[in-house]
């Protein structure tokens, strides 16, 4: 029978040998360590279901060992290691780590994963076996489980300009726009996000703390005020009623909100008002 690599076959045993057994195929007789066969005693014409793949010396070889992702099923793998010049190791179930390449990995080694990080990962055969990054439109999407204000743990997926992908391990793909991420990420890193939003295309969340959304929300909508208008009769020692009148606002939200555009640089106090720095 034919051999498809990065993939569980069924093979026939033809011999045992000093080190192990040899199994028969179409193309070429595979070889199966005696460390690799679960600690079954095997014999001739035995048919078992070998994961075939390229050893350390880059010769196919055979494992009874069940590995957490085949070429056909992608999946969630730990990373074990972390070489400079060479990528990221990931556990995958037998004795062999797949590598993911440092030409898949971001130029910034600092967004690359640590040990014990996940991705979502399948395989690719190029002479040897090696990871890829499953990506959105190569996933296979989790029914719509989550709601808006729901808290999820999820890993970083992807990390792009406009913001980071996760992915939970239910398979929900969940967006976050930079503005609601605080901290530098690495793929693979495990957090927590609230989801905000969901619709066709998937799940949009936040990484801040819903004070912090809602201090980013506020500041908005004074901010699109003051572009429209140039100026706005209000400070901070405004009573709470002059602030109704032009924003629902409590005094101590706008208080933070407006220190919030303050220490960006964005606003100015002059004569009792609040002017938009140009």
């Amino acid at each position: 029978m034919s051999l498809n690599i990065g993939s569980v076959n069924k093979l026939k045993v033809i011999r045992k040998t000093d080190i192990g057994y040899m199994l028969d195929s179409d193309e070429d007789e595979v070889f199966l360590h005696f460390n690799e066969t679960n600690h079954q005693e095997l014999k001739p014409n035995d048919l078992v279901d070998a994961f075939l793949y390229f050893d350390q010396k880059g010769r196919l070889a055979a494992t009874l060992k069940t590995p957490l992702i085949t070429k056909e099923t992608p999946g969630f793998l730990e990373a074990t290691d972390v070489h400079s010049g060479l990528g990221v190791f990931f556990h995958m179930g037998i004795n062999k780590d797949l590598l993911l390449s440092m030409d898949d990995l971001p130029l910034d080694y600092t967004k690359w994963p640590i040990k014990g990080d996940k991705l979502y990962l399948s395989i690719k055969v190029k002479g040897k076996l090696v990871a890829k990054i499953v990506s959105k439109e190569e996933l296979k999407i989790a029914p719509p489980t989550l709601k808006p204000k729901d808290k999820v743990f999820a890993y970083v997926q992807k990390i792009g300009r406009e913001g980071v992908n996760l992915l939970t391990e239910d398979l929900n793909w969940v967006f976050v726009h930079q503005s609601m991420v605080r901290n530098d990420l690495r793929l693979g890193e495990k957090v927590e996000v609230t989801i905000t939003y969901q619709s066709e295309k998937g799940y949009t969340g936040s990484l801040v703390a819903q004070k912090e959304v809602l201090l980013f929300e506020d500041a908005n909508m004074i901010l699109s005020y003051l572009i429209r208008k140039g100026e706005l009769p209000l400070t901070s020692d405004s009573t709470p009623e002059e602030i109704k009148a032009y924003f629902p606002l409590s005094k101590k939200a706008f208080k933070r909100a407006i220190g919030h555009l303050y220490k960006e640089r964005k606003i100015d106090f002059v004569d009792q008002k609040t002017i938009l720095v140009k």
